[in-house]
């Protein structure tokens, strides 16, 4: 029987005007197209013998345990008329099916989309939605093959619907211009019935009169001043909301006045020198791959706040709203980066390829904008940046998110180090390096001292007069730990604890460095082996934490130095 989904009163999307909205989570049917299988289906023939949940990776059921192919989810929703249809994020790509018709394509993992379609008459419909996970090895690919870390198949985030609204937000940003007097700057691009709208209403909390925002076109920018401004910060976490009403249509918004500037070589936070410590964290899980239950992303970040942490990479690929979220109301800092992963010339200069990553890099700045936890853009992880033809993308890219968002640093992390040519277009250097890990000499026991010589000849490097007034960050650095081993030789928890700790009482004592993030916070699912590694079992075992989330000697080390650090800059 297929399962039949009713308008609700659940809580909208950032975007969504109107509180009833549909929510899509739950059983779907589900079938399965093996890979090589002609994507071009007749859904009648196809047999819907397996339930499967939305959000869901199908590559993680019993039945289709790490298989390539087309999953095809299907449920009947009531519904009729102009609606609007959010897909949160899914992969590798996706096809949506309305009463057997397509509405629209996907054709990048991780990423939003809203799709607006006209669903007939009211009743009973059927929506189809056919997600492929088979590697797309051409230069125009977003996730290849030999990315270090799994390609699983499925709908990754939930899936809403709403009746469509007259007037459609297209972008709505409320960037901050001065946290302490409370001015922020509104841009907003509306489109749909924009013919005659001349003006939006802006309500701040709840309270006041309404401030006027001039539109032309459907498009307007203006500062204004928040009433009794409260400061975002991660000690404090404030969240003000604004109201904006146009053309009948009203949209709600939280945001955080803070400030993030790169001068003098450092990093500030609300006119205060910040340095970052954390993690990278893939949003990914063995069991749920990358739906990942709000339970266990809510208790990942209250581990992360309790063992002294301030801040996540989102790697590699955009976050999702839910995570976003809980980072803003926790007080943690974020990296975001749109999707990418050791790129080289192929891709680089594929035209296809630059298209989309400019494309997807714009749509998640527009997606994350008003979220105070993200502190800084990245792109293009560990691309082959040595390189001239590296460059214009690059450039591209960096353009693309100042021009969405002036007011955050953006960068990228490179593990072309000291040969990297593409750092000037950055506004922090990030080097991803492993020292004690990878190279020619592996020893068998940590050798600190040649960690610590290693950061400071990046230290050196980055202070040339052409980067000192750059932040320096370690965006990646670790060793792998298999748990359970021990003695402090190579793949030991304690030769990962002892190189970890190292780095962090470094980047601490450092005047240069403005932080590190750990790679990473727990082990993750990757390939057994692909262009670059071979990983045992099919896991990349770097985690402070196991895979399951068990602390390795390392979490607990770090943590401790952590709050060690905390109490001596307490007692000052």
């Amino acid at each position: 029987m297929i399962a039949k989904t009713q308008f609700s009163k659940n809580s909208a999307g950032m975007f969504f005007p109107r509180s009833g909205s549909l929510d899509l989570s739950g059983l779907w049917e589900f079938a399965f197209l093996p890979e090589g299988t002609p994507r071009t289906f007749d859904p009648a023939k196809l047999r819907f013998d397996l339930q499967v949940s939305v959000p869901g990776c199908f590559d993680l059921t019993p039945e289709y345990y790490l298989r390539r192919g087309t999953g095809i989810y299907r449920c009947q929703v009531e519904a009729g008329g102009e609606m609007e249809l959010i897909s949160e994020g899914l992969g590798l790509r996706g096809e949506f099916y309305w009463d057997g018709k397509q509405i629209a394509t996907v054709d990048a993992p991780f990423s939003r989309r809203v799709i607006r379609f006209d669903a007939g008459k009211p009743g009973v419909h059927e929506l189809l939605v056919a997600v492929n996970n088979e590697f797309d090895d051409s230069p125009s690919s977003l996730f290849r093959r030999d990315y270090d870390f799994y390609a699983h198949g499925g709908i990754y985030r939930k899936i809403t619907m709403a009746p469509a609204a007259a007037v459609h937000a297209d972008e709505l940003k409320i960037i901050p211009v001065d946290p302490e007097k409370g001015t922020v700057r509104i841009a907003v691009k509306f489109s749909g019935a924009v013919s005659g709208l001349t003006q939006a209403e802006i309500r701040f909390d709840g309270q006041g009169e309404s401030a006027i925002l001039p539109l032309k076109d459907g498009i307007g920018d203006q500062v204004f001043q928040v009433p009794s401004p409260h400061p975002w910060s991660p000690d404090d976490p404030f969240l003000h909301t604004a109201e904006i009403q146009a053309g009948g249509e009203t949209f709600s918004i939280e945001f955080g006045l803070r400030k993030v500037e790169c001068r003098n070589g450092k990093l500030y936070l609300n006119g205060a020198p910040l340095k970052l410590i954390g993690c990278n964290r893939h949003d990914a899980h063995p069991e749920f791959g990358y739906a990942v239950p709000l339970d266990i992303r809510l208790r990942d970040l209250n581990r992360l706040k309790k063992a002294g942490m301030n801040c996540i990479r989102g790697c590699h690929y955009p976050q999702s709203e839910e995570l976003l979220s809980l980072c803003d109301r926790l007080g943690i800092l974020v990296w975001e980066e749109s999707l990418g992963w050791g790129n080289n010339e192929a891709a680089l200069t594929d035209p296809e390829f630059q298209a989309r990553q400019i494309r997807e890099t714009r749509n998640m700045a527009v997606k994350s904008v008003n979220h105070p936890s993200v502190i800084i853009w990245g792109f293009l992880n560990e691309a082959d940046t040595a390189q001239e033809f590296a460059r214009p993308l690059v450039k591209s890219l960096a353009e693309t998110l100042h021009e969405v968002d002036p007011t955050r640093p953006v960068t990228f992390g490179s593990n072309r180090l000291t040969k990297d040519i593409c750092l000037d277009l950055a506004d922090v250097i990030s080097f991803n390096t492993y020292p004690g890990w990878y190279g020619l000499e592996q020893d068998q026991f940590c050798d600190q001292e040649n960690i610590r010589k290693h950061l400071a000849e990046l230290a050196e490097f980055a202070s040339r007069p052409e980067f000192r007034e750059k932040p320096l960050l370690i965006s990646e650095i670790g060793a792998e730990a298999i748990p359970g081993i021990y003695g402090g030789q190579r793949w030991s928890e304690e030769y990962q604890a002892e190189l970890l700790e190292t780095v962090v009482r470094h980047v601490l004592e450092s005047d240069r460095y403005s932080g590190t993030f750990l790679w990473q916070f727990c082990d993750t699912r990757t390939y057994i082996s692909n262009a670059s590694q071979v990983r045992a079992g099919g896991f990349n075992f770097k985690g402070l934490l196991d895979r399951y989330r068990n602390p390795k000697i390392s979490w607990r080390r770090i943590s401790d130095l952590l709050k060690n650090n905390q109490n001596k800059e307490d007692q000052v």
